[in-house]
Parts: structure tokens; sequence; C-alpha cells
């Protein structure tokens, strides 16, 4: 009895080792949602600022980062403080602009 407790105890303490990295490999980490984030702002969002926005259309280099982006990392990552200096309803334009199917009650930042 006592070895089978062993060797179930040595079976959960292997997987508690390998599982955690195998579970973040599908994910992504808080560090690329911050860097896809720099880099649509730096894209995109003179589109959508609340003050001094760019007018037109988003030029397609913003749209084919949008269209390469995962937008819900990209808003997990946007900060309060960030999300202040963009009007959401122009955020879900620029979005639609380029392909994105914005659902009612999007929500970023």
């Amino acid at each position: 009895m006592a070895v089978a407790f062993v060797k179930v105890l040595s079976i959960l303490v292997v997987a508690l080792l390998v599982v955690p990295g195998g579970l973040n490999s599908g994910q992504v980490k808080a560090e690329d949602c911050r860097k896809e984030k720099e880099e649509v702002i730096s894209l995109c969002g003179k589109y959508a600022l609340k003050r001094n926005q760019l007018p037109g259309p988003p030029p397609a280099a913003c749209c084919s980062k949008i269209k390469a982006s995962d937008i819900a990392c990209v808003c997990r990552a946007l900060t309060p403080a960030e999300a202040k200096n963009y009007n959401m309803t122009l955020t879900g334009r620029v979005l639609r602009e380029c392909g994105y199917a914005v659902h009612a009650g999007f929500k970023c930042g």
C-alpha cells in the first residue's frame, strides 16, 4: 500500500513540474501582449485618439497589423491611463474598417 502511494505521489510531483509549461504554451504571455499592443498603437493609434486623431481610413499597414494581432490580448494589455487617450467608438470604427468583427458590447482597455 505504501509503495502504491509513493508511486502516485511521484506521478503527481512530475505532473506538477511538467504541466505548468504545457498549460501556458497555448496562451499568449503578458509581455507578448504588451509588445503587440505597442505595435498596434504605433501603427493605428493615431486614428482613434480622443484629440487630434488623423482623418480618413487607416492605412494598409495598420489593417495588416490588426488582422495579424490578437485584439483581445491587445485590449487586456491596454492600461486605464492609456485607454483614456483613445475614443473607443473610433477604435471600433478602425477595427471594423480593417475587417475585424467588432461585436455588440466590445470593450477595450
